[in-house]
C-alpha cells in the first residue's frame, strides 16, 4: 500500500484486548499500539480518537533506569497519568509477545509502576491512598443518581473521595437492586458534585451477583459508564479496608463491574494493612487478546 505521494507508509502494529475478562467480548476494551517511537503527541491523540475506546496505550522503550517500557495512556480526548485497565491489558500483550519478564516496571505518567505478569493475567502496584473529603449531602447525590436518599444513607457509610493515583468518589449503595436502578441525571449532577469537580462516581453494593464477589460496582460520569475501572478498584479496596477494618494483614476484594452493560468485568484489588493503615495497593485481573493488525500512517 502506498501513501498519497507514492511513499510507503509507516506501519504501527496494534493489539485489541478485552481487560478484566478471560473471555472475548466482555470486560473493558483496549487498543495497544506497539513500537510507537515515531508517533508524536498529536498523532497519538488522533489514533486514540480513531479507535474510540475509553483508552488506547502507546508503548515505547523507557529512558528511565529500572523501567522496561514507557506506556502512555490516551482517552479520545486527553492523556491520562495512569489508569488500571490500560496498564493490565498492555502488560498481558507484552507478556504474550515475550517482551517482558514475570516482573517488570512500566513508566507511566505518575512514575515507575511495578507490574507482575502471568499468561493472560497482570497485576499493577498503585500509589498509597489519599483520602479526600466526604460528600456533604448524600441525599443530593442520591437524587443525581436516580436513587432514594436511604439507598445511600442506609449503608451507614459516607460517600468519600479516594485516590491511589487517580481520585474517584466512592459511593456506597445498599443493594444490587439499587445499583441496577442507577441513572445519572444531568440536570442534578453538577450541583451534587460541586465539591468534587471532574470526579467520577464509583458506586458499589457490598454483595455480589457471582459467588466469591465482595462488591457489585458501577462507574459513572454524568454522560458515560465504564465497564471495568482499575483506577477505582484500588481506592475502593482502601476505603473498605479502612471503613470496615479487620486488623493488620493482607485483604483481597473481588469486584464485579460492567454487568449492566453486558461487559462483565472481574477485578481483584489487594491491600496490605499495618498499624491500621493501608501500606500497599495492588490491582489485577485477567485479559484476553481478541484482535491484531497495523496502522498504515504517513511518515
Amino acid at each position: 500500500m502506498g501513501g498519497a505521494d507514492g511513499q510507503r507508509p509507516v506501519r504501527y502494529p496494534f493489539r485489541l484486548v478485552d481487560v478484566f475478562s478471560e473471555r472475548p467480548l466482555a470486560g473493558n476494551q483496549l487498543a495497544v499500539v506497539l513500537d510507537a517511537e515515531g508517533l508524536g503527541d498529536e498523532r497519538m491523540q488522533a489514533i486514540a480518537r480513531e479507535f474510540n475506546f475509553s483508552e488506547t496505550t502507546f508503548v515505547t522503550p523507557s529512558a528511565i533506569a529500572g523501567c522496561d517500557w514507557r506506556v502512555r495512556i490516551f482517552t479520545p480526548g486527553r492523556e491520562l497519568p495512569m489508569a488500571g485497565h490500560p496498564t493490565i491489558g498492555t502488560g498481558v500483550v507484552l507478556e504474550a509477545l515475550g517482551r517482558v519478564r514475570e516482573r517488570t516496571v512500566f513508566e507511566l505518567g505518575v512514575g515507575p509502576t511495578p507490574v507482575r505478569l502471568r499468561p493472560g493475567w497482570a497485576e499493577m502496584d498503585q500509589r498509597p491512598p489519599v483520602f479526600g473529603p466526604e460528600h456533604p449531602d448524600p441525599a443530593a447525590l442520591a437524587a443525581a443518581l436516580s436513587l432514594e436518599p436511604d439507598d445511600i444513607l442506609g449503608t451507614g457509610l459516607p460517600p468519600q473521595a479516594v485516590g491511589t493515583g487517580f481520585t474517584h468518589l466512592m459511593v456506597p449503595v445498599r443493594s444490587i437492586d439499587a445499583i441496577r436502578r442507577l441513572r445519572p441525571r444531568l440536570e442534578r449532577w453538577e450541583a451534587a458534585m460541586t465539591a468534587f469537580p471532574g470526579l467520577a462516581a464509583y458506586c458499589f453494593a457490598r454483595e455480589g451477583q457471582l459467588p466469591g464477589s465482595d462488591a457489585h460496582c458501577r462507574m459513572f460520569t454524568p454522560e458515560t459508564e465504564d465497564p471495568g475501572t482499575g483506577s477505582a478498584a484500588g481506592p475502593l479496596a482502601c476505603y473498605l479496608a479502612t471503613r470496615l477494618p479487620e486488623g493488620d494483614g493482607t485483604r483481597t476484594f473481588r469486584l464485579e463491574q460492567g454487568f449492566e452493560m453486558g461487559r462483565e468485568s472481574l477485578l481483584d484489588a489487594t491491600v496490605d494493612v499495618s498499624g491500621g493503615r493501608v501500606t500497599a495497593v495492588r490491582v489485577g485481573g485477567r485479559a484476553c487478546i481478541v484482535g491484531e493488525g497495523w496502522l498504515d500512517l504517513p511518515d
